[in-house]
């Protein structure tokens, strides 16, 4: 489910691909994109205090992937999981918990992450709320205010306009001011930025989570569950 941005879930749609090599193409994995940008803003919802049309519009169109025949759903976009608590039991097991994988990834890990998220992400408390998180927070670090505030910029300047170096300059200068060992991919758009690092050699990479990723190399046991 994309359109939250357009251009990360497409990038999302690619990586899938990327990640599950196939000799042929018949053997490359069946997937649905369906790319809809025309949803409320989900984090202007949680602070207005207005998320009946999103909650909506998530029931409608996970009701849609449902029909169209998906076995499970990716919700490309972490603040829409804040929404996924209003609709149907049945529709919500279908989907892929993106926090879940994530805050998974850094019990694996033992390492400390900054969390970098959308503001309608941090403010609805989606991580905290996960079974994960009390394992998870001491080797999480929230970034201040001020750089909350940067931070929520940069994202929206992804989605309109695919900013990606300067995204991965705020990235980089974030993990090093708060002496981390890498970041969490907390909102879709960056992975964008996962991608675009993936160019550097690995000895110079800055070290990341991203659930969109984690997504890609688990497809098939996911599926099959």
């Amino acid at each position: 489910m994309g359109g939250m941005g357009p251009l990360a879930s497409a990038e999302f749609l690619k990586t899938l691909y990327e990640e599950n090599r196939f000799e042929v193409e018949q053997e490359a994995p069946a997937c649905l994109l369906l790319s809809d940008p025309n949803v409320p803003d989900r984090t202007d919802a949680i602070v207005r205090g207005e998320e009946e049309p999103v909650t909506r519009w998530l029931e409608f169109t996970l009701r849609r992937m449902q029909n169209l025949g998906a076995r499970r759903v990716v919700i490309a976009c972490i603040t829409m999981h804040h929404f996924l608590k209003c609709v149907s039991p049945p529709l919500r097991d279908l989907t892929v918990s993106l926090v879940d994988m994530a805050l998974d990834e850094v019990l694996a890990s033992g390492k400390r992450w900054l969390l970098l998220t959308s503001r309608g992400t941090r403010n609805a408390g989606i991580f905290e709320r996960s079974e994960r998180w009390q394992q998870a927070a001491p080797f999480l670090v929230w970034p201040s205010e001020a750089d909350q505030d940067e931070l929520h910029g940069v994202i929206y300047r992804l989605k309109k306009h695919g900013e990606v170096a300067q995204a991965a300059e705020l990235c980089e200068r974030l993990v090093r001011g708060y002496g981390v060992d890498g970041f969490i991919a907390g909102c879709t758009e960056f992975h964008l930025v996962t991608k675009h690092l993936q160019l550097q050699p690995p000895q110079a990479r800055l070290q990341s989570i991203d659930p969109l990723f984690l997504v890609a190399n688990r497809m098939p046991s996911l599926v099959s569950r």
